[in-house]
């Protein structure tokens, strides 16, 4: 199958497939009394539930070595899919092959007994798993020190804290050797000392080879952390692609339901990119970017050393009925992270006409470390820099290529012009 942003599939060579999905739908019955499902019973032919499907027709392969997120909002099957994924659940229909150990995190605490101590609780995951209790002991002290719990790996862990209940289940999952590791949310509780061990043993973890699937509502970690993220609406798949368009199609759904609570508003949706393929663009019919372009350089892709300065001009135009027009214009590196940028509150000189064209020019100086870097230009109705909705959103609008400098010295991605005030030399007796 190809990948894209409406369809679900991976363009990579098919190697060897770690988990496989065809035509998976779940089906939960929901009865308004419980004398209902009684009755169900014993009346064979009669039907009192009520259907919920929560998932419809999922079809997805992912490759083994390979780091999938999935995205959504609450209620759109993404747990129920990790969990049929998981074998904890099975589905109404379709079918689904996983092929090597998986290793889940799912519901906090799930698979821990909570009158059992985290040390029993630690090799009866193992057992659960297949691993012997001589494994489990060879890696039971790195499982601890991993889990940083102290003396309460001897205690009951009912009688842990939430925070406490995510690090021994990440740590016994993560040092299991597993072929797929599943995780829902669950670093969302941990500290954020703890979020950083974790990432980076998930980033080893892909290194070596392990198959992930991430189900967070943390679009810049599953940016950072994924290669390919699947986006499930109503429990049906809405695309399937690169974190960036994806997290991009998310959020265009997200301020399209934002737009429809006020009144008499224009519905957002998905646009012409003036990037071709290589971008996505959403917005509303009440204003436009007709065009971008480096200044004194004909093409889309603009090649920088540290220290040039950078013009970009950008061609727009909007209705005059818009209240507070702005255009901004930032900065995103390779993983569509953003920066930094700038936004200009625009002006409507000329109210008589119903629509309002302008060129505007932005200009910054190159203070970034060697890369490639991403423009994204933003033509919006900003209220307050807390209440701004899409006119049009072009992403990947234009890119540029910071070359390698001897003259860098600043640490990082960008130069924060940080000053040393003074320096010091305190005396010290001999």
């Amino acid at each position: 199958m190809e990948s894209g942003i409406f369809g679900v599939g991976s363009s990579s060579v098919m190697s060897e497939i770690a988990i496989s999905l065809k035509n998976v739908s779940k089906c939960f019955k929901r009865y308004v009394h419980p004398v209902d499902r009684l009755k169900e019973i014993v009346l064979p032919g009669r039907t009192y539930a009520q259907e919920f499907w929560a998932l419809r027709d999922i079809n997805l392969e992912v490759l083994k070595g390979q780091t999938v997120g999935i995205i959504g909002r609450n209620g759109s099957g993404k747990s129920t899919l990790l969990q049929i994924i998981a074998g904890t659940l099975t589905p109404t229909s379709g079918s689904i092959e996983v092929n090597g150990r998986i290793g889940a995190l799912l519901e906090l605490g799930s698979g821990f007994n909570p009158e059992f101590t985290g040390r029993e609780n630690v090799f009866l995951n193992g057992a659960i798993l297949g691993l012997s209790r001589q494994e489990m002991e060879q890696r039971f002290d790195e499982i601890a020190a991993f889990a940083d719990i102290g003396d309460f790996i001897d205690q009951p862990v009912q009688t842990y804290s939430s925070g406490m209940v995510v690090r021994l289940a990440f740590a016994v999952s993560v040092n299991i050797e597993p072929d797929i590791l599943i995780i829902d949310e669950a670093l969302a509780v941990g500290d954020a000392a703890f979020q950083f061990k974790c990432f980076e043993r998930l980033e080893h973890l892909t290194q070596s080879g392990v198959t992930i699937l991430f189900v967070s509502h943390d679009i810049g970690a599953v940016k950072l952390l994924c290669e390919d993220v699947l986006y499930l609406v109503n429990g049906q798949a809405r695309g399937f692609g690169s974190p960036d368009d994806l997290a991009e199609l998310y959020f265009l759904d997200m301020r399209d339901e934002q737009r429809k609570l006020l009144s008499g508003s224009s519905p957002v949706k998905k646009k012409h990119s003036l990037a071709g393929d290589k971008g996505i663009a959403f917005g509303t019919d009440e204003g436009r970017i007709i065009q971008a372009e480096f200044i004194d350089i004909d093409c889309l892709h603009g090649t920088f050393t540290l220290g040039d300065e950078i013009k970009v001009k950008l061609q727009i135009e909007f209705l005059s009925s818009l209240n507070h027009p702005s255009l901004s214009l930032f900065v995103q590196d390779r993983k569509m992270l953003p920066i930094g940028g700038q936004y200009l509150r625009l002006s409507k000189t000329n109210q008589s006409e119903k629509i309002i064209r302008q060129t505007v020019i932005f200009s910054f100086k190159v203070s970034l470390a060697a890369g490639n870097y991403f423009l994204t230009a933003l033509l919006e109705e900003r209220q307050s820099d807390n209440h701004f909705f899409p006119i049009d959103k072009q992403s990947k609008i234009l890119t540029f290529e910071v070359l390698p400098s001897g003259s860098k010295k600043f640490l990082g991605i960008v130069d924060l012009k940080m000053k040393i005030l003074e320096v010091s030399v305190d005396e010290i007796e001999s």
